[in-house]
């Protein structure tokens, strides 16, 4: 014990992460898994941790062997570390998944972009300056490979800001830290110890906060996103109530369904060209998650080796 205590001046790394683990243990019922600490801690300073008695095993997890002599060899610098990292959580959540200026500036333009739909001008303005843009396809495709097209195209932009804004690592985690806390919770109350009962449910609301944020933070793509899809969308509908403008056919001949007309309507306001794109996005947004999933493996592996 004392050898590894002497070992913390001489390793910053290793004092930080034993300063996490014991803040960890101290704001639940004392004891940490690596799921409590995977977040705070490298893996590699978990493993000389439990290389060294500072933490010893139970049933329940590991305790710190000593922790007022933990506590007393660590200096002030690797104990406030260890808190920042481990309860304070929410702060850092905030920061990185709370709504910048820039987010809520594209949010601002997707409910403005929304509104267009019941403003006859706006609506012939955004969808002549997307005219003028997409006008060429239209004329040069059929209109039912348009719409493919661009739900491809826009469910593509949507898979790449949730992928860029989105950590759905650090969702899981507290995911699974949420549970390891309520699975304790129910333990300690079965035991009557009202000590670790009042520590875990304040673990529990840091964690629900946690989780909370993380729900928000999946709203920040749907912004980005919706500058995209809404004046897309309004441009197609656009297109098929302006024949005129649409240098497209009425009737399409489907497969199995034969001819369609396009401005059909299905189910209430839902219409053939609005079923067909759904049907693309749902599809290429299936390929497209699968595709994020094989590819984030050999990525991580390349940047390992790299």
């Amino acid at each position: 014990m004392r050898d590894a205590l002497q070992r913390l001046d001489s390793d910053d790394r290793l004092a930080d992460a034993l300063g996490a683990v014991l803040s960890r243990a101290e704001a639940g019922d004392g004891t940490v898994t690596w799921a409590d600490v995977n977040d705070a801690v490298p893996a590699e300073q978990w493993g000389q941790l439990l290389e060294t008695d500072l933490l010893v095993g139970t049933d329940a997890g590991f305790v710190v062997a000593d922790p007022d002599a933990v506590r007393e060899r660590l200096d002030d610098e690797h104990l406030n570390g260890g808190v920042d990292a481990a309860s304070e959580p929410d702060t850092a959540t905030a920061d990185a998944e709370g709504w910048s200026t820039a987010d809520k500036t594209a949010g601002l333009g997707a409910v403005g972009l929304m509104a267009s739909y019941q403003v006859p001008a706006a609506q012939e303005t955004v969808a002549g300056v997307m005219h003028t843009v997409l006008g060429p396809v239209a004329a040069g495709l059929p209109f039912g490979l348009v719409v493919a097209v661009l739900a491809v195209a826009t469910t593509l932009v949507s898979t790449a800001a949730r992928s860029r804004l989105v950590d759905d690592g650090k969702r899981d985690a507290v995911k699974e830290r949420l549970e390891t806390v309520q699975e304790r919770l129910s333990a300690a109350r079965e035991r009557g110890d009202d000590d670790a009962v009042e520590r875990l449910e304040s673990r529990q609301r840091e964690l629900l906060g946690e989780q909370l944020g993380a729900m928000k933070a999946m709203l920040r793509p749907m912004a980005w996103t919706m500058l995209v899809t809404v004046p897309v969308f309004l441009w197609l509908t656009w297109l098929t109530a302006n024949p005129a403008a649409a240098i497209t056919p009425a009737v399409q001949v489907l497969p199995v369904a034969g001819r369609v007309v396009w401005t059909a309507r299905l189910v209430g306001p839902m219409q053939v060209w609005m079923v067909w794109y759904f049907i693309c996005s749902v599809l290429s947004n299936v390929l497209g998650k699968r595709a994020v999933s094989r590819a984030k493996p050999v990525v991580s592996r390349y940047r390992s080796v790299v």
